[in-house]
């Protein structure tokens, strides 16, 4: 029976076959299209399918929503709080660190929602400023986590997406 190489909750072995096989064909990542569909589910709600899951998003009672679900910019937050969990997971263990414990922090403060609404024209309605702190217990020494922690956010796709300039091509199909 083989024993399974374990780090941080990642059989190493796997992680390496996947290394391989990126190795293999790097234009298969590069080329790779994410998608999303998401269904309006009455009110402000909606469904957002990707892959095999689905989520709900919703509006805060005190814009008359149902307040059944996080707001489309909560998930940014949360969706970038992932990111950097599973990049430092990942970078630690590049490193052979063991984590302890980890958890990462977000607040964001938009420009200026009344955008969005319509009240106001001045501004813009996404996030002028994020802030995430890590917080880890872990087999290494400051240093060492400053570094992976540096190269987690540097290297993060929710990251780059929120902080670099993104093409956006809206469509409309009348059905």
């Amino acid at each position: 029976m083989a024993v399974t190489r374990e780090l941080n909750g990642i059989d190493l072995d796997a992680l390496d076959e996947s290394y391989r096989l990126m190795g293999e064909k790097p234009h298969k990542l590069k080329e790779h299209w994410w998608k999303a569909r998401v269904r309006w589910a009455g009110g402000f709600k909606s469904k957002v399918t990707t892959r095999n899951h689905q989520f709900l998003v919703d509006e805060p009672a005190s814009v008359a929503a149902q307040d059944e679900a996080p707001t489309s910019v909560e998930y940014v937050l949360g969706a970038f709080g992932a990111c950097l969990v599973t990049g430092f997971v990942l970078n630690a263990i590049k490193r052979g660190v063991e984590i302890w414990n980890l958890e990462v922090s977000l607040e964001g403060q938009t420009d200026n929602p009344l955008t969005f609404f319509g009240l106001e024209e001045e501004g813009h309605s996404g996030y002028r400023e994020i802030i995430a702190k890590l917080y880890v217990q872990a087999d290494a020494d400051r240093e060492t986590l400053e570094e992976v922690w540096d190269k987690t956010v540097r290297t993060s796709p929710v990251g780059n997406s929120l902080e670099k300039p993104v093409s956006i091509r809206a469509e409309l199909v009348v059905m």
